[in-house]
């Protein structure tokens, strides 16, 4: 089949899938208090999605649409305890009674209700990867494939005393305010020590993200951190490793596509050959038209004025003032209402000795932006020179 039939095809597909697609968005009762769910239909095995610590099903908004449209499957979130719109067991006060176990109960019991309790694909993020090793332990039958997007594996053991520590303040406040952090706070000792004594079964196949760009600044973390994915890795025989290159800790935010193609590729190999073929060509036509578009929106972005006011300052800081005064010229002449792109233009004329021109770039950039506090603080002080 030629390329251009391909996408026609594509494009029909999800045209019926959007006009089969239902979205449930509930709240179950678990117990004492009540779980949000955010449910949009499809058939066959549904992927529920695990948030990191602190954040609610909501932090997957922005890639559940195409997932879905590729895979036809059903997208399970929801909100844990305390998190989002799931409430919280006020009437169970014992901290302990609100641990990770508690949770992953609270989780299968809202699932059986709304009879999702059958197999199942996982997909979690940071501290959520806790609750997917928790849950393929507790259900190593039902759970027929993993994605785990930068998650802690068992990173927080060597340093769960010293985050502890540096909480130690916030925790009081939090259980004034934020009772769903206070008693994840509270229990991450408790937590750490249970998932270090399990592994995710060996015959569930896994992928595993980490981070290109680490959002811990000491180098002892952003090493560990490595380390156990690499370690993960190497011990788990169903698993691949993927670095994701100039990402962050929410990987599919800085690179929505590789997650989404990744995901739906790791759904693919859980269904009969016919229906894994259909997703794979959808995937396929997915990635070919989302790589399509980067490179439309990178060549915006390398005309932009941002772009331009960028690559200027980088001239301008390893002192090739000659390039960087070109790159300011042109940023003024293509964005002319900018007062940003004058003040920068401004600056490096100044740098290279030209006074009177880069007052007069900086009276045009107050003109156009009489908030720019920088250029009246140069402008006076030049004048007084």
């Amino acid at each position: 089949m030629k390329l251009y039939l391909k996408m026609i095809t594509f494009f029909i597909v999800i045209s019926f899938q959007k006009t089969q697609s239902q979205t449930i968005d509930t709240l179950v009762d678990v117990g004492n208090h009540k779980l949000h769910f955010n449910i949009i239909k499809g058939k066959g095995i549904p992927i529920l999605f695990e948030a990191g610590g602190g954040s609610d099903g909501t932090v997957w908004n922005s890639i559940l649409k195409p997932i879905a449209e590729i895979t036809g499957a059903t997208l399970i979130t929801y909100d844990r305890e305390g998190f989002g719109k799931s409430t919280i067991n006020t009437l169970e006060t014992e901290v302990s009674k609100h641990g990770i176990l508690n949770s992953i109960l609270d989780l299968e019991t809202g699932l059986k209700k709304l009879g999702y309790n059958k197999e199942i694909m996982l997909v979690s993020h940071s501290f959520g990867g806790y609750f997917s090793t928790l849950y393929s332990v507790r259900n190593p039958n039902l759970v027929k494939s993993i994605v785990l997007i930068d998650v802690n594996h068992n990173f927080m053991e060597k340093f769960v005393e010293s985050d502890l520590k540096k909480q130690e303040k916030l925790i009081p406040e939090w259980k004034k305010s934020n009772l769903g952090l206070f008693y994840m706070a509270s229990n991450i000792r408790e937590t750490t020590q249970m998932i270090s004594k399990l592994s995710i079964p060996q015959y569930i196949p896994v992928v595993d993200f980490i981070n290109g760009i680490s959002p811990f600044k000491e180098t002892e973390k952003i090493e560990y951190w490595k380390e156990c994915h690499k370690k993960f890795v190497e011990s788990h025989p169903k698993s691949i490793g993927i670095t994701a290159f100039e990402c962050g800790h929410g990987i599919w935010f800085d690179n929505p596509s590789l997650v989404i193609t990744t995901i739906s590729k790791s759904y693919a190999e859980t269904l009969n050959e016919k229906q894994k073929i259909e997703v794979y060509e959808r995937t396929l036509n997915y990635a070919i038209s989302s790589s399509n578009n980067v490179k439309k929106e990178n060549s915006a972005y390398i005309h932009s004025e941002d772009y331009l006011n960028n690559l200027g300052y980088e001239y301008l800081n390893k002192n090739e003032n000659e390039k960087a005064l070109e790159i300011f010229k042109l940023n003024v002449l293509l964005n002319p209402s900018s007062g940003n792109a004058y003040d920068s233009y401004g600056e490096v004329l100044l740098k290279m000795n030209k006074k009177e021109d880069a007052i007069k770039m900086y009276k045009k950039s107050i003109e156009l932006n009489p908030e720019n506090e920088n250029g009246k603080k140069v402008i006076n002080e030049l004048s007084k020179q």
